[in-house]
Parts: structure tokens; C-alpha cells; sequence
């Protein structure tokens, strides 16, 4: 009862700061303060509970770390023309015929070369649900389209903080798991270029107005140099190289573009590579600007507060019963729809994608054996359900945002296709391997 009355005031918190708009920091204290309170009632030494925090913490080290890295280059991005590069040729090479389509590609393309869906949804987003209502393409499906898209390169991109985060907490290689997701998305990713061809020749817009894109060629030296950043991400991860490193290398490569290519002074480049990117044409502040390391210390608290959260449940085994529950559920229905099941809760309840990686792992870490295979199985199960199902759940931010960026609502939700096609037929994969 001590338990879910914890869980209820967490809970009543998230609701509050959701609906105030205040930082979700403030619930992960409160929540963190509340767990620790029942840790004392129940006989640990404030002293355990406090080492149980800490060894929480630490263990998301190396995850704050690459964070940190990708707030530096989701500034250093914007800075050396890399997104301009994606958005500005991009955009001119969609056939108006097939814009429903081509916004899902192009989401998709960049938000792998990014990792980040809320800076894919904020940037070339934006621009394609400007050039959507000007074109008089349904908002609604390009909506779902491109968040489609943007959760593409958010679940599997060596950039992005999730997988990090995940393979952070299963314990398995961030430089493999790329590799290893993929044929988990080609089926899902096929069916969705088939379903946005057919809305494509459905909803056809009169004309693509590129007006905006005119302006990106006095911002920046757009040249093919501009991918080298996207291009040497992606080789490295893909060789095998620690994510760490990769993010690094990349790091210097693109400051070193920003000052060569599109002559900024190393003090400009290094504070907005800190502070975040600010383009000098005010028409394109509400769409470029962002990133830094200062847009990151936020997921950096909350990864850090629901690791300590993560600890004392651990330290205490206070989610045991939770955990034994979920064995009988993958007893009667299986592992992974027991997987779904804890995801769409978790997403449901701590409204954070973040929060719902580690509690899935914590709850659902035991159904899978301690070995290689297990923690792989544990990480493709945690990949294809609460990373991509916490988006289409509309009270969290995962979704909120997203949309909110976008100019969106909920009725763009049916047709975010990849969000829901990645758990479906990963189902039905599993059950065709389990017969053969």
C-alpha cells in the first residue's frame, strides 16, 4: 500500500507539472524523495539509501557523457551547415506528387544522420509543414509522416541518446546494436513508404514553395563538405568504434568545419557550441536555432533522477512484486507483449521516454538470462516497444512535443504508421521465429 501511495504522489506530481508546463525535474525529486522515504520506513540506513542513489547515478555516467557530446554537435550541426545541407537540397528535390512520401524519407534520413527527433521536428519539420500548408497537403498526414520519421532515426541512429541509453542500462555494445536493429525496422520501414506512396497519390499538393530555402544560401557555404559531419558519424559507429569516440572525432571535425567553412571565430563557435546555435537572419531563428550542451542539461537531471529513482528500487528490491507479476504475465502471453504492456503503462504514467527505458528494464529485466543473447534480446525488445511507443501516447512528451513543434495534434497519431508497425511486426517475427 506504502508503495503505490509513493507511485500515486509521483504520479499526481507528473500530472502537475505537465499541465503547469514546469520542468519534469521537479516530479523525479519529488518521486526520488518519496521512494527514499519508504526505503527508510522499510529499515535501510539513510547512508545505504544514499550509496543506493549514487550507484544509480554512476552507472548512466557513460550515457551523460555521450549527452553532453551530442548537445555539442546538435549545435555544431546547425553551426557548419550540415542541417541547412539536408534541409535546403532536400526539400528542393521532393516531387510535388509524392510529398507524403518524400516528408517521411527525408525525416527519416535526417533524424538517422542526427539522432534526435525533437531537433529533426524542429527543424526540417517545421519547414516541410509550412511548405504542407502552403501547398494545401492534408496537415494531419504529413503530421503523422513526419513524426513517423523523426522516431526512425531516434530509435536506431548511432546518434541518438536513447540507444545510447539503452544499451547503457542492458548492458550490451551501442556500436553493435545499430547493426542489429536494423532488420527489425526493413519490414516496418517498407510498409510505410508502400502506406505513404498511397496517401502521396491521395492528397497531392498544387505546388512545393520553396521561398523559405532561398534564404539558407545567405546563412551559409552550403558544399558537399557539409555531410562530412553526417558521413563520418555513421562510418565510424558502423566500423565498430566506441560510441564515445565517434562522438568526439565528430565533435572536432565539425568545429573545424564551422571556423574553415563558413568563417566563424573559435570563441562564437565554442559558445554557441555550449549555449546553443543562434543564425544570424532572424527568419530563420524559430527554425535553426537550438542545441548545445545547454539544451541538454535537462535529459541529463532526468536521466540522472530516474537513475537514482532506478537504484533504490534496485537496492531494495521494491518493485519485486511488480516484477514477479510481469513473470506470470510473460508466462500466459509471452516476453514481448509482456514488453508492450509494461511500455504502454510506464509511457502512460511517467510520461517520459527516458523513465520508461529504465523501468521496462527494471521490471523486465529478469524475464531474460543473464547471457549475451539475453541481454540482446532484452535490448531488440526494449528498441521495437516503449522507444517508439511512448510517441504515440499524447499526454507524453515524447509525443507532446513532437507535435507541438509540428502544429499538430492527436489526430496525426493514426498515421505515425512507424511507431506502432515496429512493435507489430516485431510480434509477429518473434512468433514466426519461435514455430520454425
Amino acid at each position: 500500500m506504502e508503495l503505490l501511495l509513493c507511485f500515486a504522489l509521483f504520479v499526481a506530481a507528473m500530472a502537475l507539472s505537465l499541465s503547469c508546463g514546469v520542468t519534469m525535474i521537479l516530479p523525479l525529486i519529488v518521486g526520488l524523495i518519496a521512494f527514499g522515504t519508504l526505503a527508510l520506513r522499510r529499515g535501510f540506513a539513510l547512508r545505504a539509501i544514499l550509496g543506493m542513489v549514487g550507484h544509480g547515478m554512476w552507472s548512466s555516467r557513460m550515457v551523460v557523457v555521450i549527452m553532453l557530446l551530442i548537445g555539442c554537435l546538435t549545435s555544431l550541426w546547425r553551426q557548419s551547415g550540415t542541417i541547412a545541407y539536408f534541409t535546403y537540397y532536400g526539400v528542393r528535390l521532393i516531387p510535388p506528387q509524392a510529398f507524403i512520401l518524400a516528408a517521411f524519407v527525408l525525416s527519416a534520413l535526417m533524424s538517422y544522420a542526427l539522432g534526435t527527433s525533437f531537433g529533426v521536428a524542429a527543424t526540417i519539420g517545421v519547414i516541410l509543414m509550412t511548405i504542407a500548408r502552403a501547398s494545401g497537403v492534408s496537415t494531419v498526414i504529413a503530421g503523422g509522416a513526419i513524426l513517423s520519421g523523426v522516431y526512425f532515426g531516434d530509435r536506431g541512429s548511432p546518434a541518438a541518446s536513447s540507444a545510447s541509453l539503452v544499451a547503457n542500462e542492458t548492458g550490451t555494445d551501442a556500436s553493435q546494436n545499430f547493426k542489429r536493429m536494423m532488420p527489425s525496422a526493413l519490414l516496418p520501414l517498407g510498409l510505410c513508404v508502400l502506406i505513404y506512396a498511397a496517401l502521396s497519390l491521395w492528397n497531392r499538393p498544387g505546388a512545393v514553395d520553396s521561398t523559405l530555402l532561398a534564404r539558407f544560401e545567405g546563412e551559409f557555404a552550403l558544399s558537399l563538405w557539409c555531410l562530412l559531419p553526417t558521413v563520418l558519424l555513421l562510418a565510424l559507429a558502423f566500423a565498430g568504434m566506441k560510441i564515445k569516440y565517434v562522438m568526439a572525432i565528430d565533435v572536432l571535425v565539425s568545429l573545424i568545419l564551422t571556423l574553415v567553412l563558413q568563417n566563424t571565430s573559435l570563441m562564437d563557435a565554442l559558445r554557441m557550441m555550449l549555449l546553443g546555435y543562434v543564425p544570424r537572419d532572424p527568419e530563420l531563428t524559430a527554425i535553426l536555432s537550438g542545441g548545445g550542451v545547454k539544451s541538454m542539461l535537462e535529459i541529463v537531471c532526468i536521466l540522472l533522477l530516474s537513475s537514482g529513482c532506478s537504484g533504490i528500487f534496485e537496492g531494495t528490491q521494491m518493485l519485486s512484486s511488480v516484477e514477479g507479476a510481469l513473470r506470470r504475465l510473460c508466462g500466459r502471453i509471452g516476453r514481448f507483449p509482456a514488453m508492450v504492456f509494461t511500455s504502454i503503462a510506464t509511457a502512460c504514467v511517467f510520461c517520459n521516454q527516458t523513465i520508461g527505458i529504465i523501468m521496462c528494464r527494471q521490471c523486465m529485466g529478469g524475464n531474460y538470462p543473464d547471457t549475451e543473447q539475453g541481454r540482446i534480446d532484452l535490448m531488440l525488445d526494449i528498441e521495437n516497444s516503449v522507444v517508439t511507443i511512448s510517441g504515440l501516447v499524447p499526454w507524453c512528451i515524447a509525443c507532446s512535443v513532437p507535435l507541438g513543434m509540428l502544429g499538430c495534434d492527436v489526430r496525426s497519431l493514426p498515421f505515425a504508421c512507424f511507431l506502432y508497425l515496429i512493435p507489430l511486426c516485431w510480434h509477429f517475427q518473434l512468433r514466426r521465429r519461435a514455430r520454425n
